[in-house]
């Protein structure tokens, strides 16, 4: 059996049946092509709202209760917390820069109205008895990064002095206190004097990617690649089916010559 040249298939795309098929199978095509396009871009939004979810500011009490330890997806969140600073508990972080420049951090915790303690990392100053090392009277309502607790310097005696690392054992709050601390971006009302605060961008975990919108994308794209195959795989057969015919048909006999 001979194969089909390409001659062959040429003249064969080119009879009215095969133009028909071609016709259709281009609008099944350009309709997978765009139901795939828009399962992908279905793909993007979802990865988009529920980033925004994440990024959005949250009340600190949501996210680490007390008594519970961060989860991975809570780390670098950006909250809120509103209560009174308990400055009789604060603590000083030693050898903590910034901008190159030597000093210490300020730790107070920051009572909620269920009672409970959430440490708030207020702010650099160049040493513990600068102008705002004092935490302000009243109600205040602070946002800023949710951060784990510090686990280097985990051994490090807790004395009453200035601390290593900020972590509930060094803190030494008792059961009330929640795990974690607020990196503070800012404070209402405002006080001044205040420590610096150090730099710190939100960071939420990433959410699960939708592999189900993702799959049915290339689904769709994958059902015009079969449209393509299928096409071809047609003009294919027909193609050798004519070259089957043409080699079956009898040729006439040679009429006898005279001498």
């Amino acid at each position: 059996m001979a194969k089909p040249t390409p001659n062959d298939l040429l003249r064969l795309a080119r009879t009215p049946r095969f133009l028909l098929r071609a016709a259709l199978g281009l609008v099944l095509i350009v309709a997978f092509a765009f139901l795939g396009h828009w399962q992908w871009q279905r793909t993007q939004d979802v990865l988009a709202s529920e980033r925004a979810a994440l990024a959005a500011v949250v009340a600190v009490d949501g996210l680490n209760p007390v008594g519970t330890e961060l989860t991975n997806e809570t780390v670098g969140r950006a909250v809120t917390a509103e209560g009174v600073y308990q400055p009789q508990l604060q603590r000083i972080v030693a050898n903590r820069g910034l901008d190159d420049r030597p000093g210490v951090w300020i730790v107070t915790p920051l009572r909620l109205a269920d009672g409970s303690l959430v440490a708030v990392m207020r702010g650099w100053l160049p040493t513990a008895s600068s102008p705002g090392v004092s935490a302000p009277e009243g109600v205040v309502r602070v946002t800023g990064v949710l951060q784990a607790d510090e686990s280097f310097y985990g051994g490090a005696q807790t004395t009453g002095g200035p601390i290593a690392a900020i972590s509930q054992t060094s803190l030494d709050w008792g059961s009330q206190a929640r795990a974690g601390f607020i990196m503070l971006g800012s404070q209402e009302p405002a006080s001044a004097p205040a420590p610096i605060p150090v730099p710190m961008q939100a960071q939420p975990g990433d959410v699960a990617f939708p592999f189900q919108n993702f799959f049915y994308a290339f689904q769709w794209w994958i059902f015009g690649l079969f449209v393509v195959a299928v096409y071809v795989r047609w003009l294919w057969l027909d193609a050798e089916l004519l070259g089957e015919g043409a080699e079956s048909t009898p040729h006439a006999p040679a009429e006898p010559t005279g001498d």
